[in-house]
């Protein structure tokens, strides 16, 4: 066996491979190999912060999209409010009527003919919401505001007026 091992330490040093080397190679491979289990689970907690980055970008690009809609919406509803014809609800109590919600696919009428307003009507509420009504007499296109005083300022001037606002009946579809 010796005499094996002798042949084989001549040989690696007629390739110019000393046994140190050797050895410290070996050492390097058993290390390597016995480091995989480490390595696949630092790969694995890598992809999982990407994509939780990634996850986190996209859920920033989304609010930032929406931030821009409710934007957008915001500068049509500030517009609206300027001409609107405020709805009220059917509920009337102490000699007044109270301003309702409106949402898309309400149909509002007038208040004294029953009948659902022209199309093409700018129609808000007490909440910031703004719409048109379509040919169907559907309010379409809503935008809202948050601007509570430029509501409260439009509101206030049907207040005790002999105006006669519509009024939204919501009917069963």
């Amino acid at each position: 066996m010796k005499e094996k091992y002798e042949q084989f330490r001549e040989s690696l040093l007629d390739l110019g491979i000393k046994p140190s080397n050797l050895m410290f190679g070996g050492l390097l491979v058993i290390g390597a190999i016995a480091s995989i289990p480490s390595i696949q689970k630092h790969q694995a907690r890598t992809d999982l912060i990407r994509a939780d980055i990634k996850a986190r970008e996209a859920k920033a690009e989304a609010l930032n999209r929406q931030f821009e809609y409710e934007q957008r919406q915001e500068e049509v509803a500030n517009k609206r409010y300027k001409s609107c014809l405020p709805v009220v609800g059917k509920e009337y109590r102490n000699r007044t009527h109270y301003f309702t919600g409106l949402k898309e696919g309400d149909k509002p009428k007038d208040r004294i003919s029953g009948k659902y307003l022209p199309s093409g009507t700018v129609v808000c509420d007490a909440h910031g919401v703004t719409g048109v009504i379509n040919q169907d007499g559907a309010v379409s296109y809503t935008a809202y505001t948050g601007n509570r005083d430029l509501v409260q300022s439009r509101l206030s001037r049907f207040r005790g007026s002999q105006y006669s606002q519509p009024v939204n009946i919501i009917e069963d579809k």
